[in-house]
């Protein structure tokens, strides 16, 4: 339960990312989600418990290991749009 938890926090993410960015295209909207998808899912299942805050693949809930998946959500986000941009220019 934790997994899908996870997915959707990431998505949901990838999506506002998108909207904060101004990346209205389909396909950056889809990479947005996916970024967000991975960053949650990297920060929720292996960094959280590294740190001792709860693994939420296991269904180890805590609001620390929340927020470190939509940190790590965010932090994926960011790198994506600024990778983007370096290769658009």
């Amino acid at each position: 339960m934790g997994v899908i938890f996870l997915i959707v926090v990431g998505a949901v993410f990838g999506w506002l990312g998108s909207i904060v960015m101004r990346a209205e295209e389909n396909q950056a909207i889809l990479l947005n989600a996916a970024a967000g998808v991975g960053g949650a899912l990297i920060a929720g299942v292996f960094v959280s418990p590294l740190l001792g805050r709860g693994d939420l693949a296991a269904g180890v809930y805590s609001v620390a290991a929340l927020l470190l998946s939509v940190l790590g959500a965010i932090v994926a986000i960011v790198a994506l749009n600024l990778f983007r941009r370096q290769v658009a220019r």
